[in-house]
């Protein structure tokens, strides 16, 4: 018998639930799903916010928060 473990998901929706995001200080949000950290978002003061997946991912620089909040969707 051949065991498999599924690929985790980045996604902000998943079978897991949806991101929960937290502003933890000034410029900084962390998302969890389910208690589990999912990712984080960092604002570069005059460039935008930077999101970043659990696995360390850079998943680009965006205008606005809401724009990297929804980076995490697949």
């Amino acid at each position: 018998m051949t065991m498999t473990t599924p690929k985790p998901s980045t996604g902000a929706s998943s079978a897991r639930g949806a991101i929960q995001w937290t502003a933890v200080q000034a410029g900084l949000w962390v998302g969890k799903i389910n208690g589990e950290f999912a990712g984080m978002i960092e604002a570069r003061w005059g460039e935008g916010f930077s999101a970043t997946t659990r696995l360390a991912k850079n998943l680009g620089l965006f205008a606005t928060v809401d724009e990297a909040k929804a980076s995490f969707r697949e």
